[in-house]
Formats: structure tokens, C-alpha cells, sequence
């Protein structure tokens, strides 16, 4: 049965929405380089120059592209806390939640396995490398820490047009496909559903409960024999 689309999206934002307040508490004890700021207000300078017309749009890509390497240089340190932030909670916290986050809980749906199988850490992050940004942000990362100016600028522009199309990919997925299941989910063996359908939750125990009553029916033969 398929998942609601709709509640899907509005946990991910529920979610997205506390994990950027707990990113911007945390970050707030990292001090801020003059380097940063002095960039930040460049931006802004350049950002106006070009709403008035001073500079044409060739000048301000240049710019920007400029400006944004040295930004994202510097905030490296808040780039790896939104990284290890997210694994903690999108991971982590759902095995631990039985495969839901605050916002799922909320909406009142669940990520449990696609083929009967326990769900483990694994499952959990593979998907999220893909859905919640966390291999996206591991390149930039790694490039911005090990790579030139020019090198990085290429790969950021190749990784953000490569998950761009795999996020539009995985959105369609959810939406038109018969069980809602995105690209993560096929990759990890996952599936969302609704807690309100109590047969297709109650699938996995019941399964489970068969199998106990068979152990058992098994095991009083083998008394009776002996």
C-alpha cells in the first residue's frame, strides 16, 4: 500500500526544521574568523552591485564563485557539525526510534525493511547518504579541505547538478510510484508507511509470531518422540 505522499513531506520538513535549530545552537559556540565576515559583507556588496545593474552577470558568477570558496572554506567546522548532526539524528536516532524520526513520529509514519528483514544501522544510512544531503555535504567537505579553488568549484558544480537530478528523481518516486518507494528505499531495502494501517503494520509480527508457533510446534514433537 502506498505511504501518503504528503506526510512524508511534512515530516522531512518537521525534521530539516529541528535539526537546523540544533545545528544553529551548537554552531553558535564556534567563533566566527574576521576572514568570514569581511567575505560575508563582499557578498552582499556584490549581490547589490549586480540588483543595480554596476556589474553584469558574467562579473558577479565570478565573484561569487570567488567569495563562496573562501565562505565555505572558512565554515568547514559548521559544514562537519550539520554533517555529524544529521548521521546522528537521521540514523542513528531512527534504528534506535524503530524507524522514526521526530517528524515521522509526528506524522505518524515509520520507515520499516521492504523484504521482512530487521533493519539495521546500515539500512538506515545508506538511504540517508542520499535523502537527507549527508553524502552530498561529505564531498564538499573532503574537496574544500584537500582540493585548489578551481578543482573544487568543478566538483561542487558537478555534484550539485548530479544530486539535484537524483533529489527530483527521488521526489517523483514517492509520488508516482504504486508502493512510494524512492530511489534510498530501493537502495536500502526500505519502505515508509502510515501507522493508521493496522494490517500492513502488523504484517512483520504477525510473520514473526508464525515463526515462534512453528518453533514451538517443532520442538514438542521432538519431546513427544523422545
Amino acid at each position: 500500500m502506498k505511504p501518503v505522499s504528503y506526510k512524508r513531506i511534512l515530516a522531512y520538513l518537521i525534521d530539516i526544521l529541528i535539526v537546523t535549530c540544533i545545528a544553529t545552537i551548537l554552531t553558535m559556540f564556534i567563533p566566527v574568523s574576521e576572514e568570514y565576515t569581511n567575505q560575508m559583507n563582499e557578498l552582499n556588496a556584490v549581490l547589490e552591485d549586480y540588483s543595480s545593474g554596476d556589474i553584469s552577470e558574467t562579473e558577479y558568477l565570478e565573484k561569487f564563485s570567488d567569495i563562496s570558496y573562501i565562505v565555505n572554506k572558512e565554515s568547514v567546522q559548521v559544514s562537519i557539525v550539520s554533517v555529524v548532526l544529521s548521521t546522528i539524528y537521521f540514523v542513528v536516532l531512527a534504528y534506535y526510534m524503530n524507524g522514526q524520526t521526530f517528524g515521522k513520529k509526528i506524522m505518524k509514519i515509520q520507515v520499516v525493511s521492504a523484504n521482512s528483514k530487521k533493519l539495521t544501522m546500515n539500512n538506515y544510512l545508506i538511504r540517508s547518504l542520499l535523502v537527507d544531503s549527508i553524502l552530498m555535504n561529505t564531498i564538499s567537505i573532503v574537496t574544500i579541505l584537500f582540493l585548489e579553488k578551481s578543482s573544487y568549484l568543478k566538483v561542487y558544480d558537478a555534484t550539485s547538478t548530479i544530486f539535484g537530478a537524483i533529489y527530483v528523481v527521488i521526489f517523483a518516486m514517492i509520488l508516482f510510484r504504486q508502493d512510494g518507494r524512492g530511489l534510498h528505499d530501493l537502495l536500502a531495502n526500505t519502505k515508509v508507511i502510515s501507522l493508521n494501517d493496522n494490517k500492513v503494520l502488523n504484517e512483520e509480527p504477525i510473520k514473526e509470531e508464525k515463526e515462534e508457533t512453528k518453533k514451538e510446534v517443532i520442538k514438542d514433537a521432538e519431546i513427544i518422540e523422545k
